[in-house]
């Protein structure tokens, strides 16, 4: 930054505590801290609602959130009777086996925020990116079009604002701070190491 080389400094993917620590850090080297957060965060990705956004609201940090569509989850591609294995190879395995509990999990997730999208006048795609940008935590999302036909598709969220009853309905599908699958989390190693147990 003294260089001229960047502006601003930003994290991604730290869980809460890592954004503390590096804030500490920060203010006892007498460093530029970091004041972004890049977590990912959607409809069925909600984990970091427990700790890393009113970490870095504390922090006055802008949290600039990726994957919106859960990896493709919510682009209403994904539905149980349509489901199937994707066909990039940029896509983890783990997250697209329709045989894991986890995935299933998410699978009756997606059918039950589909029909809530369309009752709410929606698609699945304006829904879910309404819900992400018009979090108070959440400064901005990174959204992945490689169409102009997606592009399209994501840009009438930003004029959506979502009622107090569609957000009461996606609650009780989704839980606040609840990750539908785990495996979803590219934050924190929420695994406790065999050296870190207490027995």
């Amino acid at each position: 930054m003294h260089q001229g080389k960047v502006r601003y400094l930003g994290s991604s993917s730290y869980s809460g505590s890592q954004i503390v620590e590096a804030q500490w850090v920060a203010r006892k080297r007498n460093l530029q801290r970091f004041v972004t957060e890049q977590p990912p965060y959607s409809l069925l990705v909600r984990g970091i609602e427990e700790d890393v956004l009113p970490t870095a609201q504390r922090h006055g940090m802008g949290t600039l959130t990726y994957s919106p569509l859960a990896g493709g989850w919510l682009s209403g591609r994904w539905r149980k009777d349509s489901a199937s294995a994707p066909t990039s190879s940029a896509r983890p395995p783990a997250r697209f086996d329709m045989s894991t509990p986890g995935n299933q999990r998410k699978l009756d997730a997606v059918e039950d925020l589909a029909v809530l999208a369309e009752q709410a006048g929606l698609s699945v795609i304006e829904m879910a990116v309404a819900f992400v940008i018009n979090h108070p935590g959440v400064t901005s999302a990174i959204i992945g079009p490689r169409t102009m036909e997606q592009l399209d598709a994501f840009l009438p969220a930003a004029d959506i604002t979502l009622s107090t009853d569609v957000l009461d309905r996606i609650d009780e599908i989704v839980a606040p701070g609840v990750t539908v699958n785990p495996i979803d989390n590219s934050y924190g190693d929420h695994e406790l190491l065999p050296d870190q147990r207490r027995r």
